[in-house]
């Protein structure tokens, strides 16, 4: 399909438009005439307005120790409408190279014992702003997967710097996904068919304000859960844990029923051939929320759709590269913290083990 075809579909007739501060186009969309109804297996797929188990989770003591990011809401989109940021021929040409681009990321993950069949996962992450070059990203984020390398199905989500993704060098809020290990399926945020957007104020893109090395921090939400009832994997966050849609069960196969693995940490790539970008805060891991990036109140969700601690004492700690490019520190259960590891690294002449 040519581009121009492409980006006709993915940038629906608009209703209305916004523009923002940093200057991203969010088109007002007719919720029930957005671009993952193109997708061939959402043909008659009925929209799921809100989750069926909603359990709201504590932020009064995150918020108090990092102060919480101020949110921009997009206001102004009419009744059944939904915010979607418009994408450029640029980003849509750059996008083709995603499954590039996971070939040759690295990560740091902390992950819980897959003893237990799982349905979700949820952290407070830290905020940073990493010094990228256009060619480069780097995240903080959460993995869920399920199946095997060639069949992988994954929804990723987190906070992004991701100049090839955003045109520009500011933390965003970004959600990926593919259902065979990133061949042929899937795309971050909605650059392809398959995610459902139904919050009509909040979006993929949403630009959140950073902490800074060794001063004040600040953290925000990220949960995905599978729903008890129709198995849609939700996203959901912000410190008023905003329903921002979901990835529908009909695009996965292995992610259909459950999750396999929860990961936890910290991810960052680039060109072929050049050197790879810092993580976090730039600096290896120590345990002081100042000077490396976190992960706070860490918990997985059950089949009722609850989040839960899992084991501290049962994980496993993963790295794909030289703990001098990139490292994480678990910690286990904190008093006030819960559950909490940090992470982070400059990066820079990084094989993959």
């Amino acid at each position: 399909m040519l581009l121009d075809e492409k980006l006709k579909i993915l940038n629906k007739p608009p209703v209305k438009s916004i523009q923002t501060e940093l200057g991203d186009i969010y088109d007002c969309i007719n919720i029930y005439k957005q671009p993952a109804f193109d997708h061939p297996l959402l043909v008659n797929h009925k929209i799921q307005m809100k989750p069926t188990v909603i359990q709201e989770q504590a932020t009064e003591q995150i918020s108090n120790m990092f102060p919480s990011v101020m949110r921009s809401k997009l206001e102004g989109c009419p009744s059944e409408t939904v915010p979607i940021r418009r994408t450029t021929k640029k980003e849509l040409i750059k996008a083709k190279y995603l499954s590039s681009w996971m070939k040759r990321r690295h990560y740091v993950s902390v992950q819980p014992s897959a003893e237990k069949i799982l349905y979700g996962g949820s952290a407070s992450i830290s905020v940073a702003n990493p010094r990228v070059n256009p060619g480069q990203f780097s995240t903080g984020q959460i993995w869920i997967q399920n199946g095997p390398s060639e069949e992988l199905n994954s929804i990723e989500f987190g906070w992004a710097v991701h100049p090839h993704l955003f045109d520009d060098n500011q933390t965003r809020v970004f959600g990926l996904w593919t259902a065979d290990g990133f061949r042929e399926t899937g795309c971050y945020n909605m650059l392809c068919p398959g995610f459902v957007q139904v919050h009509p104020k909040y979006s993929f893109g949403e630009h959140i304000n950073a902490g800074t090395y060794g001063g004040a921090q600040r953290a925000f939400s990220f949960s995905v859960h599978r729903d008890p009832k129709s198995g849609n994997w939700w996203f959901i966050n912000g410190i008023d844990n905003a329903k921002i849609g979901y990835w529908p069960k009909e695009i996965f196969t292995h992610l259909a029923n459950n999750a396999s693995v929860i990961g936890y940490g910290g991810a960052a790539g680039g060109d072929l051939g050049e050197p790879t970008p810092p993580m976090g805060h730039g600096h290896l891991p120590v345990f002081d929320s100042k000077y490396s990036c976190c992960m706070l109140h860490m918990k997985v969700i059950n089949n009722r759709g609850s989040y839960v601690d899992f084991d501290s004492s049962k994980v496993q700690l993963k790295h794909d590269t030289k703990t001098s490019c990139y490292d994480l520190m678990f910690t286990g259960r904190a008093l006030l913290w819960g559950t909490t590891m940090f992470f982070g690294g400059p990066g820079g002449d990084c094989p993959m083990l």
